[in-house]
C-alpha cells in the first residue's frame, strides 16, 4: 500500500491527527485499539491531548501512526515540527477541558481579548474625565 500525500507545510499535527481520524470516522476508542494491536497502550486521554495539542506522541508512536493511517512518518514530523511553533497552551486547555474545538477556541478567546481591552479603555477613559 502507498502513503497518502499529505501537505503539512502549515498543518500542525493536531488538526492531521484530527482530520486523519474523522476521515475515517473512527472514536478515540478505535485509534487506542488499533495501537493496541500495533504493541502500544495508549488510551483514549491520550489521543485526545494529542488532538489538543497538550501533549505529543513519540517516534515509536508516530511510526505506528503511520501505518495506521498510512501517511508518511516524515509528514507526522513536519507536522509535529509545525506544532511546536504554536504555543498557545491556555487556548488548548481551555478547548480541551470544555469540550469545544480548537477552532473555537481562538474565536472565544480573542472575543474576550478584544472585549476586555474595550472595556479597559472605556474604563481609564472615563477616570480621565
Amino acid at each position: 500500500m502507498e502513503d497518502k500525500k499529505i501537505k503539512t507545510e502549515k498543518i500542525t499535527l493536531e488538526q492531521l491527527l484530527s482530520d486523519l481520524r474523522k476521515e475515517k470516522k473512527w472514536s478515540y476508542l478505535d485509534i487506542s485499539e488499533e495501537l493496541r494491536k500495533l504493541g502500544s497502550k495508549i488510551d483514549e486521554i491520550q489521543i485526545k491531548k494529542w488532538e489538543y495539542g497538550l501533549i505529543y506522541p513519540d517516534l515509536d508512536t508516530i511510526y505506528k501512526l503511520s501505518e495506521i493511517y498510512l501517511v508518511s512518518s516524515k509528514d507526522f514530523i513536519t507536522a509535529k515540527n509545525n506544532s511546536y511553533k504554536k504555543h498557545e497552551t491556555l487556548i488548548k486547555w481551555f478547548c480541551y477541558l470544555t469540550g469545544l474545538t480548537l477552532k473555537i477556541g481562538y474565536i472565544f478567546f480573542y472575543f474576550m481579548l478584544t472585549t476586555f481591552l474595550i472595556g479597559a479603555l472605556l474604563f481609564f477613559i472615563s477616570k480621565a474625565y
